[in-house]
């Protein structure tokens, strides 16, 4: 006789989070929402005399040091295990109209161009990502609206990304919204993945239109409704951590996506 495969068992038990693996990810995000917080301020400091690749380190520095005075450790195996804090993505200008260049990334803040903050945390194996965009004056029309559109469809994933509710019917209203005003020639992925733990941050189900998945309560999805237009060398991909609760979805994260909070003037 064969051996009775336990794989989907396994992973139906990383799909569905426990309340000890839901406090462990909030915990992250709240490191999240004072990196997030330095990393604006330090734009606005630096400004233009600052290049993406400086952002990132010094963000990076911040969050591990800010996380790890909260961690206990003695220098012995199996302590501050699963702790990661990176920004190796941030990125200013053409770079950001890509969901995943490939260049190291070395280029000044400019006025009138896009930048991209990005942080991935891991405590204890658990977090995500949490990244944001930002408009820097002077802007023109076009990436307003993509930024507004990419701003509109986040709200209708929390809105949608409810229990009982498939996840391609999630993935449909985001497209079919996008597409309603005008962003169809840039949009290059799907709008959600499953969160895995550890550094395993893929895994299914997807809020994806080929993914029929029906939401549960427990899961945990990526927030990722990105716009991308090379030809102009713009791109807008915010991604947050989204709860599926007992009657409606929320955000880990307390980072704003409001125009006050994303459009500066350097």
């Amino acid at each position: 006789d064969s051996i009775p495969s336990v794989a989907n068992d396994c992973l139906d038990f990383s799909i569905i989070k426990t309340p000890e693996e839901i406090a462990l990810t909030q915990r992250a995000y709240r490191y999240f929402d004072r990196i997030h917080a330095f990393a604006r301020d330090y734009v606005l400091e630096r400004g233009t005399s600052a290049t993406d690749y400086e952002v990132g380190q010094a963000l990076a520095a911040f969050g591990i040091n800010v996380m790890m005075k909260d961690v206990k450790r003695d220098g012995a195996p199996h302590s501050a295990v699963g702790i990661e804090v990176t920004s190796h993505y941030v990125r200013a200008g053409t770079a950001t109209a890509y969901p995943h260049p490939n260049q190291f990334f070395h280029a000044p803040i400019q006025r009138g161009q896009p930048l991209y903050v990005n942080t991935d945390i891991l405590l204890g194996g658990y977090g995500g990502e949490c990244y944001r965009n930002y408009v820097i004056a002077p802007s023109d029309d076009h990436h307003e609206k993509m930024w507004q559109v990419v701003s509109d469809t986040v709200q209708i994933m929390v809105e949608e990304a409810v229990p009982g509710r498939a996840c391609s019917e999630v993935a449909e209203k985001v497209h079919r919204y996008q597409i309603k005003h005008g962003m169809q020639n840039y949009i290059y992925h799907r709008p959600g993945h499953g969160q895995g733990q550890n550094y395993e941050g893929h895994q299914p189900p997807y809020l994806a239109l080929g993914d029929d998945t029906v939401i549960r309560e427990g899961m945990t999805f990526s927030v990722e409704p990105g716009l991308y237009d090379a030809k102009r060398g713009i791109g807008v991909n915010p991604s947050d951590h989204l709860l599926v609760l007992k009657d409606r979805a929320v955000l880990f994260s307390r980072v704003p996506f409001s125009r006050e909070w994303s459009f500066l003037k350097l």
